[in-house]
């Protein structure tokens, strides 16, 4: 588990890591390939033990950005005081190519440490519905499980279920959007140096505020919004992810 900059959680935590979705603003596979080197992403691994560098030292992308599961990271987060824990920052563990074991072996390992609460996202969100409608763990998720999903798009795929708490998270903002149906809604701006990188409109901001105003969502603008918004950011948490 590790502090991090994200400023909508406190810890990100990282049992799976690597991807096989193609985004072109990917901030994950900067960093995966940074560390860990530029390698075919064809494959997926599932490492019990910590593959360690010539200076023993333990590496944390071992395989690039092709998707691990790194089993000695189950356990990082437990006795340690609760927090809002973003699972996965560096992974889309609902993406095609996860195995359902990954999951719940991850979703077990959350329920070893229930002062934490745990946040999810995916590009995938039609994985949800999958594995609530074929498995019986899923099910089993405690109110402190926040499922969320990417809608950068207005084509990109919504869900809903009342069951569940799901978020979405609108970043990077790429065209003008219609607030989808939420329990919290996190907006961003593309970061880095893209060559085709899309900056938003004000007037876009400013529409998906007045919606969630309308629907009585919460609303979290993250830090690269701060030029553009030019006033302070409104960074609002869902009563049950206060601290």
């Amino acid at each position: 588990m590790n502090k991090t900059k994200i400023d909508w959680c406190d810890s990100t935590w990282n049992p799976v890591t690597g991807c096989f979705h193609d985004c072109e603003y990917c901030y994950a596979r900067g960093i995966a390939e940074r560390f860990g080197g530029k390698q075919k992403y064809a494959n997926i691994f599932d490492e019990s033990e910590p593959i360690r560098g010539s200076d023993g030292k333990a590496l944390a992308y071992p395989h690039s950005f092709s998707p691990t599961f790194h089993r000695y990271r189950l356990n990082d987060y437990i006795g340690k005081q609760g927090r809002n824990i973003f699972v996965c920052s560096m992974s889309d563990l609902f993406g095609k190519w996860v195995p359902d074991e990954w999951i719940q072996e991850v979703f077990e390992a959350c329920g070893k440490a229930p002062q934490h609460n745990y946040l999810f996202l995916t590009k995938n969100p039609a994985r949800y519905v999958e594995l609530i409608n074929n498995t019986d763990f899923f099910v089993k998720t405690k109110g402190n499980m926040w499922f969320g999903y990417s809608y950068t798009e207005k084509e990109s795929k919504q869900w809903w279920n009342p069951d569940y708490n799901i978020f979405a998270s609108v970043e990077p903002i790429l065209e003008p959007i219609d607030v989808p149906r939420c329990k919290w809604l996190i907006v961003g701006a593309e970061t880095g140096r893209r060559k085709d990188k899309v900056i938003p409109k004000r007037e876009w901001i400013e529409q998906i505020v007045e919606d969630c105003r309308k629907y009585g969502i919460p609303i979290f603008m993250k830090s690269s919004l701060a030029d553009i918004w030019g006033e302070p950011l409104i960074q609002e948490f869902p009563a049950e992810l206060r601290k």
